[in-house]
């Protein structure tokens, strides 16, 4: 988009750090680095860095503690169970024609926080995924998957370009039963503004997935930026 006016360098590391604490990157109570770290890592005056921290501080997810640091507060947000639809069944039902492009597909060594959200040892090999889902060629959602290679050697990058839930439920021969998914809101990255072409001062919704099959395994964990100005988040509650 044109003319648009670029984020505060404060207000990029605000953003980075609270997307880092509803990740998981940052835990309950953990420190996370210091000023003089952040100051290296961002590469940004100390001022800058104070600014961003005290945001934080003050919206309650940061506690700094004198003489000791600065920790993750007590998460304010709540998780949510929700049954489970692709979003190529969501948007056929609405007679929207879905689309997806593959931007990456590789396979990496689980991190620490990915072996734990797949139920697999760390440094196993995942596959790392990210796809623009789009409907009647709109962007729609940035979607970044982590799969375990193990559970299914036979996923390809033309598999990647159909539904990925009937690729799951075919190749394990058992029912997608329901994903677990916290919902946070969070500015937009340059990246994201560019896929959505939208506004860069306005939050969209990220939702943090993990979906489970019927036999109680997980199936992929993944981050879902919503293109909010176009799709809305709906979950339905069932008994």
């Amino acid at each position: 988009m044109k003319n648009q006016k670029r984020l505060a360098k404060y207000k990029m590391i605000e953003n980075d750090i609270l997307s880092k604490i509803n990740s998981g990157f940052y835990t309950k109570g953990q420190f996370i680095p210091t000023e003089q770290e952040l100051v290296k890592e961002y590469n940004v005056s100390r001022v800058t860095v104070r600014q961003a921290t005290n945001n934080l501080v003050a919206k309650g997810y940061l506690i700094r503690n004198q003489g000791s640091g600065t920790f993750v507060a007590e998460p304010s947000y709540i998780g949510r169970t929700t049954n489970i639809k692709s979003f190529t069944d969501e948007m056929s039902a609405l007679g929207k024609k879905v689309s997806s492009n593959v931007l990456a597909f590789k396979i990496i060594p689980a991190s620490e926080f990915v072996s734990q959200k797949l139920n697999i040892s760390p440094e196993s090999p995942v596959y790392y995924i990210e796809r623009l889902r789009k409907a009647d060629e709109e962007p729609m959602m940035h979607e970044t998957t982590y799969m375990s290679v193990a559970d299914f050697p036979d996923l390809s990058y033309e598999k990647l370009l159909d539904s990925r839930y009937k690729f799951v439920e075919q190749t394990k021969n058992v029912s997608i039963d329901y994903s677990h998914q916290v919902v946070v809101p969070m500015m937009p990255t340059d990246e994201i503004v560019t896929y959505f072409q939208c506004d860069p001062e306005q939050p969209i919704l990220k939702v943090l997935n993990t979906t489970y099959l019927a036999t109680g395994e997980v199936s992929d964990y993944s981050v879902l930026m919503l293109n909010t100005a176009k799709y809305q988040y709906q979950a339905i509650k069932v008994k």
